[in-house]
């Protein structure tokens, strides 16, 4: 039997979050429709991210 693992994407810089890192996960804080994730470097640099659903932008 063969499993595949998804890892998450972070939505500022598009790079795979593994399972120990220190990153947060959210929903959009204007349509709440869509799951942010920010990995460790994106949050302590406040990169910004765009929601792919309603392209509300934030820190």
């Amino acid at each position: 039997m063969s499993s595949t693992i998804s890892l998450p994407v972070c939505s500022c810089c598009h790079r795979h979050i593994m399972p120990n890192d220190k990153c947060v996960k959210f929903n959009c804080p204007s349509c709440g429709s869509v799951l942010i994730w920010r990995c460790q470097s994106c949050r302590e640099s406040a990169r910004n991210y765009t929601c792919t659903s309603c392209n509300f932008k934030g820190p």
